[in-house]
């Protein structure tokens, strides 16, 4: 009696399917922390107008643009965000959708608002941190210089 058993068979070693698993557990785990929520910016504006200068993110989240955006605002918010409100007009809630078409802005764009409310920039789209650092010089003219 004559067996195939051990012919041709070919055996993976257990360390290579070990680090196999493990690559793809790591990748699927890492695509699914990149789908979480990120923000950390409120969506309260409630705020405008209270005493303090607000910028507010017209955010849309069926379009990419606002995106590098919303970081340049969560880099703002550590520098920036004991002396300005910092928030996000969301186009999927009803006070967004009327703050964006209230202001004309769209998807990525900024709308700087004084102490009191009334506008003093925007609504502008910043290519890059700089110009939002800009934006927030307006109404806090300190905020300008680099420590």
């Amino acid at each position: 009696m004559t067996t195939t058993k051990g012919k041709g068979a070919k055996f993976i070693p257990v360390w290579i399917k070990t680090v196999f698993i493990v690559l793809l557990l790591s990748g699927v785990s890492f695509a699914a922390w990149q789908q979480l929520p990120r923000t950390g910016i409120s969506t309260d504006l409630s705020v405008i107008g209270t005493g303090k200068p607000t910028l507010v993110l017209t955010r849309d989240t069926n379009f990419v643009g606002g995106g590098e955006v919303l970081d340049f605002l969560r880099k703002a918010q550590t520098e920036h965000g004991e002396r300005v409100y910092l928030r996000i007009a969301h186009q999927g809630q009803a006070d967004g959708l009327a703050f964006s078409s209230e202001h004309k802005s769209r998807d990525g764009d900024l709308v700087l608002l004084d102490a009191t409310g009334n506008i003093l920039a925007g609504p502008v789209l910043p290519q890059s941190y700089s110009d939002v650092e800009t934006l927030i010089s307006q109404a806090i003219p300190e905020t300008s210089s680099h420590d």
